[in-house]
């Protein structure tokens, strides 16, 4: 089931994306891609958890963190109206994050188009989400789901710099394609 996150899911939500991060950047970290001081960041979940609260008392977009869940949260989208001009979209995707258990099942895929649905709703035509350069698994899926690579830019997260390319939806009239 996808259905829009409300501020009590902070905690809950909080904990799967820092087990999603735990579960998904260790090799980018290895490769000197993901700074070791934000990967301890990412996975805290007491930390994600108070951003997280932060966000959902103040989104960005209504109704654009949308959660998967079946017994647990699975996997999570969030959408808003492009945050830096660079990506050259009206909106973006701001984080798209499942458990390694929900991989390869369509769940990231029906988020991606429940996000896209509320871009569209709000009038948002494209979209692009900002990606760590490098991160083949998720370039790959941006890819297979009809994201061309864009912008590059070096986004800084307190003291943390990271490389990162923008893949671009140019239209979001068409569900992403499955994988």
């Amino acid at each position: 089931m996808i259905r829009a996150a409300t501020p009590a899911d902070a905690p809950a939500l909080g904990a799967m994306h820092a087990a999603a991060w735990a579960e998904a950047y260790p090799p980018l970290v290895a490769a000197g891609l993901l700074p070791p001081g934000l990967f301890a960041e990412m996975t805290d979940p007491v930390q994600r958890a108070a951003s997280w609260a932060r966000i959902l008392a103040a989104p960005l977009l209504p109704g654009g963190t949308l959660l998967a869940e079946e017994d647990a949260l699975l996997g999570f989208v969030s959408v808003a109206p492009a945050r830096d001009a660079a990506l050259g979209t009206a909106g973006e995707v701001t984080g798209l994050y499942l458990r390694r258990a929900a991989q390869g099942r369509g769940v990231a895929v029906a988020l991606l188009d429940a996000g896209f649905g509320v871009l569209r709703a709000a009038g948002l035509g494209d979209a692009g989400a900002w990606c760590v350069t490098g991160n083949a698994p998720a370039e790959r899926f941006y890819a297979a789901r009809g994201a061309v690579a864009g912008p590059r830019r070096i986004e800084h997260r307190g003291p943390h710099a990271i490389a990162e390319t923008g893949w671009i939806w140019r239209s979001l009239s068409q569900p992403a394609r499955p994988g």
